[in-house]
């Protein structure tokens, strides 16, 4: 399999080593890899369609005329919402910014070898997904859910529906406290509200009261207790920029 990669990064130096630290981590592991190296967000725009990439490395400040990369990220988002987003950055409190867009990782610059190794095997993995699975009961038969597939499980009277990035719907017999217990094994998922869960990794923003996952829907919080579920995600997501950082 070949591995489609971009970096937007305006400094030709930083540009030219991540391009070239990546290259030789998928060549140590023998594996084929196309690496596309962009100055400015919308070179990058130019040439983006659904599948082009699998993982960008945006870095979040560009020059002032330039597209920041969370701007970039949005408008990459609306192009393919399955699209692993890095996001590159000197300064930690600009990741604070970049929360509402929940990337799939940071990258403190200057980083660290064994933290690029660390985010490249992550979304390798992901992307190939080697990752845990779930079994659950599907119109009469068992049916295997890797867990990074799964958007969201939600309480549908007397079935469960799981919505996945494959863009399925799927409706399950198993009791949503079944499926909850399952997921929440896992740190990615979070109930936001009763009979709703959801997987962190594939919300794109908050508002006042609800989630926006990556497929379009908007998950409510509940009332009662909003304030942990917000502060649950917050800290996910700061979780993850410290592992950038290390």
């Amino acid at each position: 399999m070949s591995w489609h990669i971009a970096i937007t990064e305006d400094l030709d130096k930083d540009r030219m080593k991540l391009e070239t630290d990546i290259r030789k981590w998928f060549a140590d592991k023998g594996e084929e890899v196309s690496v596309t190296a962009f100055p400015d967000g919308e070179s990058l725009m130019q040439q983006v369609t659904r599948g082009t990439f699998q993982l960008v490395f945006l870095d979040i400040l560009m020059g002032e005329e330039k597209m920041d990369g969370i701007e970039l990220a949005r408008r990459l988002r609306e192009t393919d919402s399955q699209l692993l987003v890095v996001f590159l950055t000197s300064s930690p409190e600009y990741a604070f910014d970049a929360f509402p867009i929940h990337p799939f990782d940071y990258l403190m610059k200057p980083y660290k070898i064994k933290t690029l190794d660390r985010v490249l095997s992550e979304a390798m993995r992901v992307l190939s997904d080697k990752e845990p699975e779930i079994t659950l009961r599907i119109a009469r038969a068992d049916y295997k859910i890797p867990l990074g597939k799964i958007i969201s499980a939600q309480s549908q009277g007397h079935n469960v529906e799981i919505r996945t990035t494959d863009g399925e719907t799927l409706k399950s017999k198993t009791t949503f406290m079944d499926i909850e217990r399952l997921l929440k094994a896992d740190p990615r998922f979070l109930t936001c509200n009763r009979g709703v869960i959801v997987n962190m990794d594939h919300v794109l923003s908050l508002t006042e009261d609800s989630m926006l996952t990556s497929d379009g829907q908007a998950h409510p919080m509940r009332t009662k207790g909003r304030a942990e579920v917000v502060t649950a995600f917050s800290q996910y997501q700061i979780s993850r920029m410290k592992r950038g950082m290390k």
